[in-house]
């Protein structure tokens, strides 16, 4: 192999997608290659990274896709259409070829075969190995870092709603037990608090004390939901208030609407 196609293993490399031929091949190039030892390790770390803790399973179709793509851009390199003893190709024994035409020496020769025949199969079962697991990887840490808190509380198995009506339709709670938090919807075009003022959530404990649960921001109450600080464990039911801009260690106004949890 070239020291180009060395290079080229890395990746696979990483992955123990090679055969043993390559494997010894590649494994003497490491000896002399810094950069091939940084890349395999870079790539080692980067799998295991993306890998790791990650119980999102990528759809069933995602490896027999990746393995199409790479097989399709495997048949779509150009071929040398020139033969061997035809006409225009550099090598002795061409009816069309000059007499003084230029002969190229055998190394070169060799090199350009191996152009014409591009990697070996293999090589691109190795290489989709590779985009494979990685690809695997990256699919499912996407999906992990999109599940944002508030989602992942909505779409638990255990997720529960209540509601309560208001002059501006039902406000929703949605609590998950295995999550440990609750989030609140508000129906479309839920009226803002007054200039000064702000929304602020409590959750109620059976005796009647109330903790905070947070301020709701305007951008909260535009999205139609925000996820509540601290734990539902122990409520009763998720008050909302008007409060002071800044927000209250404690109630300072009656709830405009209470969502029983029980």
């Amino acid at each position: 192999m070239t020291e180009g196609e060395m290079h080229d293993l890395a990746a696979a490399y990483a992955v123990d997608a090679v055969d043993p031929q390559e494997r010894a091949a590649f494994e003497a190039h490491l000896e002399g290659c810094e950069q091939c030892r940084r890349e395999v390790q870079d790539l080692r770390k980067a799998t295991v990274l993306l890998t790791e803790d990650l119980e999102v399973e990528p759809p069933s179709q995602l490896r027999a896709t990746v393995l199409d793509m790479v097989a399709a851009e495997a048949q779509g390199r150009p071929q040398d259409s020139t033969q061997p003893g035809t006409q225009g190709d550099p090598v002795k024994g061409g009816t069309g070829q000059d007499a003084g035409a230029e002969v190229t020496s055998l190394a070169g020769r060799r090199e350009a075969a191996r152009e014409r025949r591009g990697p070996r199969p293999g090589r691109w079962l190795a290489a989709a190995a590779a985009a494979v697991v990685l690809a695997g990887g990256v699919w499912g840490l996407t999906q992990a870092l999109d599940r944002d808190p508030a989602t992942q509380v909505l779409q638990a198995q255990d997720a529960a709603e209540r509601t309560a009506d208001t002059a501006d339709g039902p406000v929703a709670v949605v609590v998950s037990a295995a999550e440990g938090q609750a989030v609140v919807r508000f129906p479309s075009g839920f009226a803002a608090p007054q200039a000064g003022s702000v929304y602020q959530a409590w959750f109620v404990g059976a005796d009647g004390t109330a903790r905070s649960a947070g301020v709701l921001e305007p951008e909260m109450l535009e999205e139609g939901q925000a996820l509540l600080e601290g734990s539902p464990d122990g409520a009763v039911a998720v008050g909302l208030t008007v409060e002071p801009e800044g927000g209250s260690a404690q109630p300072t106004t009656d709830p405009f609407v209470v969502v029983p949890l029980t």
